[in-house]
């Protein structure tokens, strides 16, 4: 019975931590949804069962447990992300050298990393809300708090929870 409540527990742990590291990993509230499939479906048969996330959760568990004790401490866990991070970053700056290295020196200048010019006036229009060219402090608190709402309005829409709006 107890060797049932500590594995119990083990394995709910293990999900805590792949779902930390699949939000790692993916950086954003769509989890799984950022895995590519042949991740989770562990043995290749195209199908994904409880029993495979569970022994995702116990690899991921295992892969942060660096010391080997059984239980995951603060550092162990902030390592685990970071080196996610690290590799999500990898693959970003891949994809945006391939896409703005506009001469192929494998270098961004500035000019290279500069927005494209309709989209900066776009986001620049959202934040000078009465179009006088220049964004005021209150301006710039009113698009913040807009901002924030509208990501709190879609988070709840995704859960089912969004209430039409008047």
């Amino acid at each position: 019975m107890k060797r049932a409540v500590i594995l119990s527990g083990v394995v709910a742990v293990a999900l805590g931590v792949t779902t930390a590291a699949v939000q790692a990993k993916g950086m954003g509230p769509r989890g799984l949804m950022s895995m590519e499939f042949s991740e989770l479906d562990l043995n290749g048969d195209g199908q994904v069962t409880a029993e495979e996330m569970q022994a995702l959760g116990e690899k991921r568990f295992n892969e942060a447990d660096t010391n080997g004790d059984g239980f995951l401490s603060k550092d162990e866990m902030k390592a685990q992300m970071l080196k996610r991070m690290e590799a999500k970053a990898e693959k970003y700056g891949t994809k945006m050298m391939e896409r703005k290295d506009a001469n192929g020196d494998g270098q961004l200048s500035l000019e290279e990393m500069r927005p494209n010019e309709k989209r900066q006036g776009k986001m620049f229009g959202r934040f000078d809300s009465d179009g006088d060219g220049v964004i005021s402090e209150a301006e710039f608190a009113a698009a913040k708090e807009k901002m924030a709402e509208g990501k709190k309005h879609r988070k709840a829409g995704k859960k089912g929870n969004c209430k039409a709006q008047d």
